[in-house]
């Protein structure tokens, strides 16, 4: 409990404490009459600006929070300043700016001695700059004008004109100015903010935030290069006002109530690529830095959860010649050193080390900071501004992923038990009612699991094998704890024992009469065949057995010609061996595509994102039509465009579709809507035949089929840990990475050596140096010939364990392979040719399992 004081005045006897609590979410202001104090009521509040809730008596007009310092207005009146109201009300425009600072740069520039004036001289001619920037910051209205233009949308490259003339002008005076008052109008908006207050949206209100959010010194706070294109002006002091600015537009952007998060949303779709782009990086350097904190902190074993005071911005030496203790470097320098993009090697700390939850799941900062970040991701998702990549956080590789999981976990117990893991999308399920609408359950402590986005694909996948692994023991434990109760043998593997020429049926069969033992761990054994499963053999029987399934004679997919991606077949019922068995097989496929995941295993699979989509829960758009179907897509876009009056005459349809099975031996006719086939399509009603034709083809066409295979996909993913997975990252856990070439160079940094080889042998040496010569499919079938997948890992080719021994000395022989080990062994041929001979007879040739 923290008290604060009551800002109404100076009058003796007006301060009142204020409770401030940290337990729960306020959902909004409500009564409560405080024990004690009879007869006065109180209300909970919501700091708009970090989410604090704050206890205070109903009559007060405006409280200050103790987290973040900002006041907080309380009546719908728009309060003022004795400066404020000392200024003249107008409305400034970028004209006024533009006319202002163009005389004050044509003064000085026809100064004779305009380079050799005093400081004084020089500041005075940009007094009137000055004067304008305390005018426009005057109040929120005045900004909020100044910032939108004839269309009331934010105008960007006005906004930018104007920070860039400032930044350039041969004083630093009015930047300070302009800093200043931009701290001072966050930290005193005089205007009602409460994220609660109101159930309309506020997004126009808050332009003035975004605009000063469009400073481009405020990376400069985060990042420090003393050879920086600013640097010369860019003191501690400057730094440490930069970043208060930074902290209130992240927590004023983040804070905003349903109506205003969806038209922020809407905003964000608008930016252009590289305007988005920045901005997820700027926000991701935010997080860096509140991580960075915790890595000074640690070391001084202090906590960190206010905001950075100036002494962090100081303690480096050369920045501050006075401070003689030997320091860690200020906070900007450690995050430029932890700060990556694609161009450097990332992150480098202990393996040990972790961030532990305490650490930072009460922070508030971090927490504004990952809710910002999600408007940019849902925008993302709808607009596919940049790769899900760009979210991730590297420094975030070092959570303690575990207990985040478990705490995280923990929240999700308390909704509905009614509601399936994977009835809804990520979004709505875990995120949206947290941000856009009522939540269903009491807020509890802050961890990175509930925020996903910003986590790398490598960190969900070591959640998902956490969790994969103690379901797996504890089966493995409860199949023991039956053994002995029954007094008989009960297998704790789930073992697959498949004829290789009949993979699909007898893996078929084996399911069915093992339906309980599926999140066993998978054991493969081919009839005949004396291979011990230690992961190879799993991975051939994936292979294979999606081969077969999607073997066009099976009926069960389809080759769209058009973008060369498989797809259901409409006319699945169709096929020789009849409907039922075909929606076995799709069952059977929904099965192994969750094996794949829960065994950790990549498949050969060419779908496109709607698939993963689907299973995800994410709803498709017309962009996931044209991946699937781009020329009737193009064609369908034209009739949109078409603005003949003879519509109809061109184009006679009617809202119907005919299509014909795999065989091209049935024709089938099916109506888009009821009276279809009667109904023509015209200028008016276009746009809704293109939403029922794109509909048809992605999921009525194939409800039965998909909900079958569905429902064999959930058998084994029922797991919290899969909704931490976009539709992206899904894909790459299924298929792999999505490079078009093998790096060689990378897999020969982590390679291991038998005993009796080296990195230098000679026959090392030729192997590494053909593996390099070979085309991109002799890679790929070298490749799949060592591991048993020819797709690389989602997390890089670097984290396949890849091993060389050494057989012998000269041999006609062919190089074995131990798949479960990724391991290849080698003759010591007397030549790099006979190698190179003997490495693609083997794996152009080789197939099967026997000991030699």
């Amino acid at each position: 409990m923290v008290s604060i004081s009551i800002l109404k005045g100076k009058k003796k006897g007006t301060e009142r404490p204020i409770e401030v609590t940290h337990h729960s979410y306020a959902g909004g202001r409500h009564e409560k009459t405080k024990r004690g104090t009879a007869g006065v009521k109180e209300v909970l509040t919501t700091c708009s600006c970090c989410g604090t809730p704050l206890r205070h008596p109903e009559v007060v007009k405006k409280i200050k929070c103790v987290k973040c310092h900002c006041t907080l207005e309380l009546s719908l009146r728009t309060a003022q300043t004795p400066v404020q109201a000392a200024i003249t009300p107008t409305t400034l425009t970028p004209q006024d700016f533009w006319d202002v600072s163009s005389a004050c740069v044509l003064q000085y520039t026809n100064e004779p001695r305009h380079g050799t004036l005093d400081v004084d001289s020089k500041h005075g001619i940009f007094v009137p700059i000055e004067d304008f920037i305390q005018r426009l910051f005057a109040n929120v209205s005045s900004l909020n004008a100044f910032c939108t233009n004839g269309t009331k949308e934010l105008d960007f490259k006005c906004i930018g004109r104007f920070y860039k003339r400032i930044i350039e002008l041969p004083t630093s005076r009015p930047l300070y100015k302009l800093l200043i008052e931009s701290n001072e109008r966050l930290k005193r908006p005089h205007v009602r903010l409460s994220p609660d207050a109101e159930p309309t949206s506020m997004f126009s209100q808050l332009y003035w935030v975004l605009m000063i959010f469009e400073n481009p010194l405020l990376k400069n706070c985060l990042l420090f290069s003393a050879n920086g294109e600013h640097s010369h002006f860019l003191t501690p002091q400057i730094r440490a006002i930069l970043y208060e600015i930074m902290k209130r537009c992240v927590g004023y952007l983040a804070m905003v109530n349903s109506a205003t998060g969806k038209d922020f949303v809407s905003h964000l779709q608008r930016l252009s690529i590289v305007h988005f782009g920045s901005h997820v990086d700027l926000i991701n350097l935010y997080v860096t830095f509140h991580f960075s904190r915790i890595l000074n902190k640690r070391a001084k074993s202090a906590a960190c959860l206010d905001s950075p005071g100036l002494d962090e911005f100081c303690s480096n030496l050369k920045l501050n010649p006075e401070n003689s203790g030997n320091d860690f470097e200020t906070i900007p320098q450690m995050v430029s050193k932890l700060w990556r993009r694609e161009d450097s090697r990332g992150v480098e700390l202990p393996s040990s080390f972790k961030f532990h939850v305490a650490e930072y799941g009460n922070d508030w900062h971090v927490k504004t900071a990952a809710k910002l970040a999600f408007f940019y991701f849902v925008a993302n998702q709808c607009k596919k501004k940049c790769p899900v990549s760009r979210f991730y956080n590297s420094l975030l590789d070092y959570l303690d992923h575990k207990k985040d999981f478990e705490q995280w976990r923990a929240r999700q117990k308390l909704r509905s038990p009614s509601s399936s893991p994977l009835s809804t999308s990520m979004f709505e399920d875990i995120l949206m009612p947290h941000y856009f609408g009522p939540s269903r359950r009491p807020e509890t402590d802050f961890t990175m699991c509930q925020h996903a986005y910003l986590l790398s694909l490598g960190t969900k996948i070591l959640v998902m094998e956490y969790e994969t692994r103690k379901t797996m023991e504890y089966n493995a434990e409860q199949a023991f704890l039956k053994a002995l109760d029954k007094k008989q043998v009960i297998d704790v593997y789930f073992r697959m024992r498949v004829r290789r020429d009949y993979v699909s049926q007898d893996s078929l069969r084996c399911i069915e009469t093992h339906h309980a033992d599926l999140k066993k761990s998978l054991r493969v054994e081919f009839v005949n065949e004396p291979g011990i499963d230690a992961g190879g053999l799993r991975k051939e029987w994936f292979l294979l057995l999606t081969r077969e399934l999607f073997n066009p004679s099976s009926g069960l997919f389809i080759v769209v010609e058009e973008s060369r991606f498989s797809w259901f077949n409409m006319a699945y019922k169709d096929v020789d061996f009849g409907p039922e068995n075909a929606e076995k097989l799709y069952y059977l496929f929904g099965i192994v595509l969750g094996l794949a995941i829960y065994n950790g295993t990549i498949l050969d699979l060419c779908f496109p994102m709607a698939l993963y989509k689907k299973l995800c829960g994410e709803p498709l758009n017309e962009r996931d039509f044209l991946e699937l179907y781009p020329t009737t897509g193009k064609n369908l876009i034209k009739m949109m465009e078409y603005d003949g009056d003879d519509f109809e005459d061109v184009f006679c349809l009617n809202f119907e579709i005919t299509y014909s099975n795999t065989w091209a031996t049935r024709i089938h006719r099916q109506e888009l809507c009821d009276g279809g086939a009667k109904r023509h399509v015209t200028r008016e009603n276009r746009s809704e035949y293109v939403r029922l034709w794109m509909d048809f083809h992605m999921n009525r066409a194939i409800k039965s089929s998909f909900a079958v295979f569905l429902n064999g996909f959930r058998r084994v993913v029922e797991s919290d840990a899969f909704k931490l997975f976009t539709s992206e990252e899904l894909e790459q856990l299924l298929c792999g990475s999505h490079d078009r070439d093998i790096d060689v160079n990378v897999l020969k940094s982590v390679a291991k050596y038998g005993a009796s080889i080296t990195a230098e042998s000679r026959i090392v040496r030729w192997f590494w140096d053909t593996f390099q010569d070979f085309n991109f499919e002799q890679k790929c079938k070298l490749l799949e010939f060592v591991t048993a997948s020819d797709r690389i890992p989602a997390t890089g080719i670097s984290t396949i364990p890849f091993k060389i021994s050494k057989l012998g000395g000269d041999s006609e022989k062919l190089p074995l392979v131990h798949t479960c080990f990724n391991e290849i062994c080698l003759y010591d041929y007397n030549s790099q040719p006979k190698l190179r001979h003997k490495l693609i007879l083997a794996m152009n040739e080789s197939e099967g399992y026997a000991f030699r």
